[in-house]
Parts: structure tokens; sequence; C-alpha cells
């Protein structure tokens, strides 16, 4: 069932975000609102593997025209769906200043000290053109994450695949790109791999470079 999710997953990271042409809400039309969000979309709140598929290709067909859709991209779902649990997982969704203040703390105290891992899921084109959030945010695409299901890696796979040590279960993940979208999909991926600490940075690149 994983691995039915991850391939339709791929094929649409594939084709939306190759290149980084395409603009932030197409991103999401085309990539974002399938998958385990299809619960906000068809108004349920569990999903189960018998069913999911069929409601991902649905909301596929439907996003563009779906209000939903709209509101998703202003409002991202605080609940993730967890495939190593019955219980959902909540996102904790935060602006710019909460931004600064974690990232006050993960730039002095580092991870270890501070608890967090701040990641930047933009493309690598993206972060060249608008410098890195901070001097220690890792950059780790989200076609990569897709691609590869990072987070189901073992530590030395991680460590080769996305240049950084593997975070532990205990660790906070703080999720960043352009406009709060990808990062939300990135953090579902590792509420998918048994990860509970998650955070969205909801204004992403676009609102901490203004």
């Amino acid at each position: 069932f994983l691995s039915h999710i991850i391939q339709l997953f791929n094929f649409y990271i594939s084709a939306s975000y190759f290149g980084g042409q395409i603009s932030e809400r197409m991103r999401f039309l085309s990539a974002a609102s399938k998958f385990a969000f299809v619960g906000t979309q068809v108004g349920t709140r569990s999903l189960h593997p018998t069913s999911t598929l069929a409601r991902c290709s649905s909301a596929l067909s439907s996003a563009s025209a779906s209000p939903a859709a709209s509101s998703f991209v202003q409002r991202p779902s605080s609940r993730l769906f967890s495939s190593g649990s019955d219980q959902d997982v909540q996102l904790r969704n935060v602006g710019k200043e909460e931004m600064e203040e974690i990232m006050e703390d993960y730039e002095q105290g580092g991870r270890e000290e501070s608890g967090y891992l701040v990641m930047d899921v933009r493309e690598t084109n993206e972060i060249a053109f608008t410098g890195k959030l901070s001097p220690n945010t890792q950059t780790l695409p989200l076609s990569i994450i897709g691609q590869q299901n990072v987070f189901s890696l073992d530590d030395d796979e991680f460590e080769e695949v996305a240049g950084f040590p593997k975070p532990t279960p205990d660790e906070t993940l703080v999720f960043s790109c352009a406009a709060g979208i990808r990062s939300v999909h990135a953090a579902q991926f590792a509420a998918m791999n048994g990860y509970s600490n998650l955070v969205n940075y909801m204004g992403g690149a676009n609102e901490w470079f203004m």
C-alpha cells in the first residue's frame, strides 16, 4: 500500500517540480492535493488502505475545481496521516515570528541543544537564487524526499542521500519551502515514517526574504 502511494506521489513530484518553473499554487494543484490530505478533500478523518488510492485518484481529478483545494493552499491542515499509528499526527503551523524564535534557538544551540532540525525542501536552484534561510538550514528538496522516501532509509543511506545525519525520532523536524505547501508534504512523508514532532513554516521563503 505504502509503495503505491509513494509511486503516485513520485509521478506528480516529477511532473510538477522538475526544473522549478511551475508556480507554487500549480504545484499544489498538480501534486499536493493527492495522497494523505485527501481526508481534507473528501471530508473523512480516517484513511484506510483499501480506499485511500481510489480517493487519491478522485481528489486529483477534481483538484483544480475543488473549493477545498484553494482553502488548503491558504490554510494547511494540522492533521497528518501516519502509517504507523491509528492516531493522527498533528502538524504545528508557525508564522514568521515564531519561526524566527525557532531559528534563533537552532542557530545558537544547534541540533543537539535546540532539539530542532530545520530543512528547506525547495529545489537547489530556488535556494541558490534567494540564499538559505539560515547558515545551518539543511537543504532537502521535496523531489528527493518523494523519489527516495528518505525518511524510511537507514542512517547511513539517509546521510548519503541527504548530506546530513538522519533525524532521531525525538527531534523536532521543521520544514520550510517557498510558501508553506511543499513543506506540508515533506512533513507528511516524515509522519508516514514514524516522526511525530513536526513543524511547518507557513510563510516560507516568500515571506522570510520580504
